[in-house]
Parts: structure tokens; C-alpha cells; sequence
């Protein structure tokens, strides 16, 4: 790297363009093409420029405009070339072909050792001419003089410099360095009136008393305005992402007028404006930020005020209270995030028997249903699909429990009872009316075989050809509930269902968990089931375990009867799959 370099450093004269510009960056080191012959040296400024070239897409024309990056501090010289540093900030930024502009007091440089190879050429050859002193007389050691003096300045301050160049003068008043002595001497004294007058300017407070840079900077903005008269200059910011805050940085363009600023914001919606006091980035910015809270759907307003004076009022310059600028917020697009739980699975079986007389009785069925949930939340919070199955035989209790060879016959040896097997599918839909009030409804239809024989069992009519007493068609019902509490909470159900040729059913349920494993159900129906003849009471309680997340079971206890004489006990099993 350092050997490109310095062939480049060596070469560059040759190409050298009439601007300078930077032409190498080692490490901290900066090499621009500006010496001591443009009257740049130690301590020198330059001002780093960076060249923006763009199209005009309506005429087509290559525009180039120049934009100030920073400054640059001239660490060493040579007569063509200088090596300059910058802040960690601006050095990253820098890039060989940046233009360079000398922004300090060009001053007059002399390379010290050239000067002492010109100074011991002459003393040689004034050693050559005749003595003109006593021959006696010790010789003055002019050099050992000026490198002693030249030894002290190093590292001392200007005005120490300028002390000990002047105490050589009067211990040496025939010094061949002497015009040497008095340059460096005058050039000392310059650095130190303009260090003076530059700390001057820095302590005051006056709007006037400002870096010079700057101030040319804001003749040259306000040119470019075409007296358009705006103080205050931003770039254009149509829309913005809700959620986030946004930083806004405003061109002041005539720095002398402003004391201080404001920016007022208004989010739709909101009553009135929030006020943002402007903070100043150097001379020539302002700078102030919109919080991510008032960054929300819809249309953001704003203006700036300023004052000239910390005890004038504030005026409007971009925008005002009654006429502010807009900046349109977009709606949120971000995703939701995945809802857990939107799936359940649940299959139950349940044997009712309502005469206690288990296989020798004419009054109990089984049912089974097994259904799939799914929880839309919006617009439709849940659907259930499922499908069952219904198998039992049923009949007036009185003829029932009245026959003493219980078989199901009146007085007259009629056999009453039927056998009911029903199959069916349904689809539930529910309704979030209110966040703990939901409202279910399900239609459901099915194949309903009825058997008026006696003793035949189950299946007989799909069984066998003899198809006398069996009775096929088509089975239709429907199901509302409402649920009042959380769904996986503390919850009331009430519903009612019926279908057509097999019965109602009326029900209330309370769901809780008494320990965070344990859900619980209590129900009570009021039904007519298997087939509509006399309606029962049935008690039931429902226990589950849930070890996992995912999965549990639960167990069923119920008693039902049709009057006090005509009960029994049941029961049955359920399991539970969420995910």
C-alpha cells in the first residue's frame, strides 16, 4: 500500500488537476495536492468538498453541484503536497477525488533545512573573502547560534517562538540567518493574531461573528433561492410508517435572523398541537424529532415558528396552525401474530339410560359425536364441523314400567317401543356478539331408520330383507346455544335442539377449573330422547385431567330420570385434542 502511494505522491504532479483534490487516504493519513506553494503548511484548514453529479431528466443536461463535508487539518507539508487528518466521522467519509478549497490565510512557508544548506553555502563563502576583523579576534559560530535557537523553539508555544528568534537576533545582529529568522518571526506573529481572533469570535454571542465558511455557505443558499425570502428549508416528506419516529432536519438559511424555533405536530384525531423545541446542529441546521406515539395511521400535521429574540413572539415560517403541512402516515400492513390454539378437536360417547334396566330396558340410547373447531376470531370467531350417530330404543314410560313381563306392551299386547338409529352431520357457526358473549348455531341433518317390532334389536332394517315395520327418511334439526364468559374460562351455556322424529333437548352447562389441570362441567338437560314421548331430567358432571397442553380426557357421570320411579345411572368418556 505505501509504495503505491508513494508512487502515486511522486507521479501525481504530472496529472494534477487545476483544483486540488485528495489523492490518497493511508490509514489516518490524508494526502491532498496542496503544498507550501499554494501558502498551505502545519495548521492550515482545508474544507473537504464532495462533487454530486446528477441528469435534469427534463432537459437532459449533466448538473454538478459541490456539497462542504467538513474539515480538514494540515498535519505536515512539503512544497506540493500536504498530509492533513480529520475527526474519525469525517475520515470515514473521505474518498480519493474529493476536492480540497484552502479556507485559512495562505501564508509564506520556508523549508528550514534548505534554508541552512543556503545559509552554510553563503558562510563558506564569506569564510573565503579577507578578514576584516583583528586577526585575533574569535570567530562567530553563526550556525551553532541559529541550530541552538532553531533547538529551543521546538515544541514551545507561538509566543515563546517569537522570544527566543528575537534573543537570537541580539546576541547574533550579523546572523546570516538573519532574513530567515525575521520571516519566520513575522509569520508567528500572524498565527498568533489569528488564533486570537478566532477564539474571540467563538467566545461571542454575536449573530454576526460567525465562521466565515458558513457565511458564505448562506450567500450562496440564498441565491440560490431566487429571493424567495425562506428562512427555513426541508426536504419533502409525503409519507411516513406508523410506529415509528421521524427525524427532521431543517436548511437555515439566514442564520443571523433566528433566536430560537419550534415545531408544532398534530396526529388526526388529536385536539390540538405538540410542541417540539428546534435544537441547532452547528450554523447552518435545525434539527427536531416526531416521537414514534404521534406517528399513527392517518394524516400528521405540522408547522414551525421561530422567534428573532428571546423576548419576541413566535411567527409561523413553514406552514401554520390554520394552514399546516401534511405528512400521510400508512396504515400498519404488518402481519398479526399467530394466535395460538385456533384448533380443537373434540369426541365424546355418552350411554343414557333412563329405566335402570341396562339391556333388559325399553328406555335408553348411546350417542357419539366426534367434531373439528376452528377459530377464525374475525369476522367469524369459530366453525365447527362434526358428525354423530344416535342408536336407542324408547317409548311411553307408562307402558314401559306398567307391563309386568317388560315388554313394552299395553293392555291390548301392542308392542309400543321403536328402535331409533340416526347418523347425521352438522356444521356449528359462532358468533362473538360481545368479547365474553357468543351466540352458537347449528343446522344438522341425517338418515333416521325407525323399527316398530318387537324384539328385533339394532340393525335389524339395514340388516335383513324384511323390511316390515321399518321406517326410512330423512332426519333434520338444528341446535342455538349461548355462552356467556371466557371460552377456556370460567363459562355459562345455555341451548336448546331438537330433530325431527327423535326428540328435544333443552340444557344448561357451567364450566370452571377448580385447580389449573382440572376442567370441570356441570350440566343439566331436559330431553325426550331417544323418541318424543315424555321428557326426563338428566344430571351430569363432566371431569377432566389436562396433563399436557395439547391433549386431555374427561370422564362422565350423569343420572337421569322420567319420574321417580323411572331412573338410572349412565356415563361416559371424552377426549380433547388443542392446538
Amino acid at each position: 500500500m505505501r509504495a503505491h502511494l508513494l508512487l502515486l505522491v511522486l507521479l501525481w504532479p504530472a496529472f494534477a488537476a487545476v483544483e486540488p483534490v485528495v489523492l490518497a487516504i493511508d490509514g489516518n493519513d490524508i494526502y491532498v495536492d496542496v503544498g507550501a506553494k499554494d501558502g498551505a503548511g502545519a495548521g492550515s484548514e482545508l474544507e473537504l468538498l464532495h462533487e454530486v453529479v446528477a441528469k435534469d431528466p427534463r432537459t437532459g443536461a449533466t448538473l454538478r453541484d459541490r456539497f462542504a463535508l467538513g474539515t480538514l487539518t494540515i498535519a505536515k507539508s512539503g512544497d506540493r503536497i500536504s498530509v492533513a487528518h480529520a475527526e474519525p466521522a469525517l475520515a470515514a467519509r473521505v474518498i480519493a477525488g474529493d476536492r480540497v478549497r484552502l479556507v485559512s490565510a495562505k501564508r509564506t512557508f520556508v523549508d528550514p533545512w534548505r534554508a541552512q544548506v543556503d545559509a552554510s553555502r553563503l558562510a563558506g563563502a564569506v569564510q573565503t573573502r579577507p578578514a576584516t576583523t583583528a586577526p585575533d579576534a574569535p570567530a562567530v559560530d553563526h550556525v551553532a547560534l541559529a541550530g541552538t535557537a532553531w533547538q529551543d523553539t521546538l515544541g514551545k508555544s507561538p509566543e515563546q517562538r517569537v522570544a527566543r528568534w528575537q534573543q537570537l537576533l541580539v546576541d547574533d545582529p550579523k546572523s546570516t540567518y538573519r532574513k530567515l529568522v525575521e520571516l519566520e518571526i513575522s509569520s508567528l506573529t500572524a498565527q498568533i493574531k489569528a488564533r486570537d481572533a478566532a477564539i474571540a469570535r467563538a467566545r461571542s454571542v454575536a449573530r454576526t461573528d460567525r465562521n466565515p465558511r458558513i457565511e458564505h455557505l448562506v450567500r450562496e443558499l440564498a441565491g440560490a433561492a431566487q429571493g424567495d425570502g425562506e428562512i427555513l428549508s426541508v426536504a419533502s416528506l409525503p409519507r411516513a410508517v406508523p410506529g415509528r419516529p421521524i427525524e427532521l432536519a431543517f436548511l437555515v438559511r439566514r442564520p443571523d435572523v433566528i433566536s430560537k424555533a419550534w415545531l408544532f405536530v398534530k396526529p388526526e384525531g388529536e385536539p390540538g398541537y405538540r410542541r417540539i423545541e428546534l435544537a441547532a446542529d452547528g450554523d447552518a441546521y435545525l434539527r427536531g424529532r416526531i416521537d414514534a406515539a404521534a406517528v399513527k395511521a392517518g394524516t400528521l400535521g405540522w408547522y414551525v415558528e421561530m422567534a428573532t429574540a428571546p423576548d419576541r413572539d413566535a411567527v409561523p415560517v413553514l406552514g401554520s396552525e390554520v394552514a399546516p403541512m401534511t405528512i400521510e402516515i400508512d396504515a400498519n400492513v404488518e402481519e398479526d401474530p399467530v394466535y395460538a390454539g385456533r384448533s380443537h378437536i373434540d369426541t365424546h360417547l355418552d350411554y343414557v339410560d333412563f329405566d335402570g334396566k341396562l339391556a333388559d330396558g325399553f328406555d335408553q340410547y348411546y350417542q357419539a359425536e366426534l367434531d373439528f373447531t376452528y377459530r377464525f376470531i374475525e369476522p367469524v370467531y369459530a366453525v365447527r364441523l362434526g358428525f354423530g350417530t344416535l342408536s336407542g330404543v324408547g317409548g311411553p314410560k307408562d307402558v314401559i314400567d306398567a307391563d309386568p313381563m317388560n315388554a313394552c306392551r299395553d293392555t291390548a299386547g301392542t308392542y309400543r317401543c321403536r328402535q331409533v338409529d340416526f347418523s347425521y352431520v352438522y356444521a356449528e357457526v359462532e358468533f362473538r356478539l360481545r368479547p365474553n358473549v357468543a351466540l352458537m348455531v347449528r343446522p344438522q341433518a341425517g338418515i333416521l331408520t325407525t323399527d316398530a317390532n318387537a324384539g328385533q334389536g339394532a340393525g335389524r332394517c339395514k340388516d335383513t330383507d324384511d323390511l316390515a315395520g321399518c321406517d326410512f327418511d330423512a332426519g333434520y334439526g338444528a341446535r342455538a346455544r349461548m355462552r356467556f364468559g371466557s371460552e377456556l374460562g370460567t363459562n355459562l351455556v345455555i341451548g336448546a335442539s331438537f330433530t325431527s322424529n327423535v326428540g328435544t333437548l333443552l340444557e344448561a352447562a357451567y364450566n370452571w377449573q377448580p385447580a389449573p389441570k382440572v376442567p370441570v362441567q356441570l350440566s343439566v338437560q331436559v330431553t325426550d330422547l331417544p323418541v318424543p314421548e315424555d321428557f326426563g331430567v338428566r344430571l351430569i358432571g363432566d371431569v377432566g385431567y389436562r396433563s399436557w397442553s395439547w391433549f386431555y380426557p374427561s370422564l362422565r357421570l350423569s343420572y337421569q330420570a322420567r319420574d321417580i320411579d323411572h331412573g338410572g345411572v349412565s356415563g361416559g368418556v371424552a377426549l380433547n385434542f388443542d392446538w
